[in-house]
C-alpha cells in the first residue's frame, strides 16, 4: 500500500510506503526541491501542502519555530518544512509546491 506524492512545481509523481520522509522522496524522484541543512534548522525546504495533509505527520516543535523566524507573513497551516515530513498513512495523495 503506498501514497502518491506529487510535486507540483517539477511535474513529478512517485508512489511510496507510509514511513517514508518527503526527503527520502525528493531525492528519489529527481525533484529540484532545496534542502539546506535537512534537520528542520535553515527552513530552505519550506513547502505549501496543497493536498493530503491528513497523510503527513503532525507539524512538530522545531518545524514550527523556523517557519515563524524564516515565512512572517506568508506562513499558512499549509506551511511545513518537507525534511520534517513523514507519509504516515497508505492510499491517498499528497500535493506539495515549493
Amino acid at each position: 500500500m503506498t501514497t502518491r506524492v506529487e510535486i507540483i512545481n517539477d511535474f513529478l509523481a512517485i508512489n511510496v510506503k507510509p514511513g517514508s520522509t518527503i526527503q527520502d522522496v525528493v531525492e528519489a524522484s529527481g525533484s529540484a526541491l532545496p534542502f539546506g541543512c535537512r534537520d528542520g534548522e535553515c527552513g530552505t525546504c519550506v513547502v505549501e501542502i496543497e493536498q493530503g495533509m491528513e497523510f503527513i505527520s503532525p507539524i512538530n516543535e522545531k518545524e514550527v519555530k523556523v517557519i515563524k523566524e524564516n515565512c512572517v507573513g506568508t506562513a499558512t497551516e499549509k506551511t511545513r518544512l518537507s525534511c520534517q515530513m513523514k507519509i504516515v498513512k497508505p492510499n491517498g495523495v499528497i500535493r506539495i509546491k515549493y
